[in-house]
């Protein structure tokens, strides 16, 4: 894994101070290298893919192993730090909060990755097109027979050894509060007794407001959240990772459940979770 794992000092090394004034060329030049930074890194993904498609490397390990590569490169130079608590599975379905397409990212960096995202995620520009080269599989969350129809593809990714990461409220938000779990989202792991582990993301930064900085749902458009996300100083993404996974026999009572335990997950309080920080090489 691509990752090294270093101690804090001070268990309040980040926190929230007062906003950093920065000039208009500045802010100009760092939204630019940001944006030149991202074509970069989906160019190298996408070389990657057909690198591994020419080879016969078509597996979902391979696929999602380089977008957990080019996430852990693109984030830093995105300013986005990630502090992790708790043990990342090794497989398994792992259920979280959605707040942004950032989400992706994080998640990926932090491990490979194969994501059960909303159909519209495959319409965001750049993201949409390297999560569907990776192996994303896409709900259509209009169409309750959808879910029935995706069981065999998270099936055979569970199968072939895969993490999927799934967001059962089925949309994002804006973080405030943790919206209510659609059971029927889980009913493909519950018929196939794949072990769930909970986990929690979130957002900090020092100059502005991650609800509406970093949180991205609701009418807002993609090119001017993250032009204004680019200029902002930096960002602290905060995974949280429940404790051992657990197979449920009833989708109703893995949704609540689930829901509780991610809850409880993001709140817990901030200097708790200081320890370790995953900081890409």
């Amino acid at each position: 894994m691509d990752f090294k794992l270093s101690l804090t000092g001070n268990p309040k090394q980040v926190v929230l101070s007062a906003e950093r004034a920065i000039s208009p060329t500045r802010r100009f030049f760092r939204v630019t290298r940001r944006y030149a930074a991202v074509a970069f890194c989906m160019g190298a993904c996408l070389a990657e893919y057909l690198i591994n498609a020419l080879t016969g490397k078509t597996d979902l390990g391979h696929r999602a192993f380089a977008l957990h590569r080019w996430s852990a490169r693109v984030l830093p130079w995105l300013g986005v730090r990630i502090v992790t608590e708790g043990r990342l599975p090794q497989d398994g379905l792992l259920v979280s909060n959605h707040l942004s397409y950032l989400d992706i990212l994080v998640f990926s960096a932090v491990g490979p990755c194969v994501f059960v995202a909303k159909r519209e995620v495959k319409s965001l520009p750049g993201i949409g097109w390297i999560a569907t080269l990776c192996g994303t599989i896409y709900i259509d969350r209009s169409r309750r027979s959808d879910t029935h129809s995706i069981k065999p593809q998270m099936a055979a990714a569970l199968a072939d050894g895969a993490r999927l990461v799934l967001f059962p409220e089925g949309t994002s938000s804006d973080g405030r509060q943790v919206l209510p779990f659609r059971s029927s989202l889980l009913q493909p792991a519950v018929e196939d007794c794949t072990p769930v582990t909970a986990a929690c993301i979130a957002y900090e930064m020092d100059d502005g407001d991650p609800a509406v900085d970093v949180c991205y749902y609701g009418d807002m458009t993609m090119g001017s959240h993250a032009t204004k996300l680019f200029g902002k100083n930096g960002v602290t993404a905060i995974v949280r990772f429940g404790g051992s996974a657990r197979v449920f026999s009833d989708r109703k009572q893995a949704a609540q459940e689930l829901h509780e335990q991610v809850k409880a997950l993001k709140g817990q309080p901030t200097a708790a979770i200081r320890g370790v920080v995953t900081e890409p090489v």
